[in-house]
């Protein structure tokens, strides 16, 4: 019983861990979420951001390009194309079976997997930028960086 319950304890933090990692605003160095950026050309460039829902991918995306306007001494951002790829993850039951033998033991063990909540989905907004400098355009796919900064950072 007592090794049951630090299984269960270490699966416990596993999960949390995972869950957390998705949500927040970081580079995806290595991991499926987070941001990646590549410069087209000067004053051009495709961001991508990768999270659990279409509300954190999209506001990490802004904050993403951004953050590039800004740090490139730019005053403002237009969004060229924009695209959004929703993906279904888990969701599926499984079964495991498992053993081992060791000296003067053996032992079987069968799993089971029921996901209680459905899985759950990865979401990607890919937008290609363009950089201004000056007064921002009209038009609902320019933004202020400095404004978009102030209203997205945590």
């Amino acid at each position: 019983m007592k090794h049951f319950r630090l299984v269960a304890s270490a699966l416990t933090v596993l999960f949390l861990a995972a869950c957390a990692s998705s949500g927040a605003y970081k580079a995806a160095d290595g991991s499926k979420y987070g941001y990646t950026d590549q410069r087209v050309e000067t004053g051009r460039y495709r961001v991508t951001y990768t999270a659990r829902s279409a509300e954190v991918a999209e506001n990490g995306a802004l904050r993403r390009a951004a953050e590039i306007t800004l740090r490139d001494n730019y005053s403002y951002f237009t969004v060229v194309s924009r695209d959004l790829d929703r993906r279904r993850t888990g969701g599926g039951s499984s079964v495991g079976i498992g053993g081992s033998t060791g000296s003067r033991r053996t032992g079987v063990g069968v799993g089971i997997n029921v996901p209680l909540g459905g899985g759950g989905e990865d979401v990607t907004v890919r937008m290609e930028i363009s950089l201004g400098k000056g007064d921002k355009p009209q038009g609902p796919q320019s933004y202020d960086a400095r404004s978009v900064l102030d209203n997205l950072r945590g």
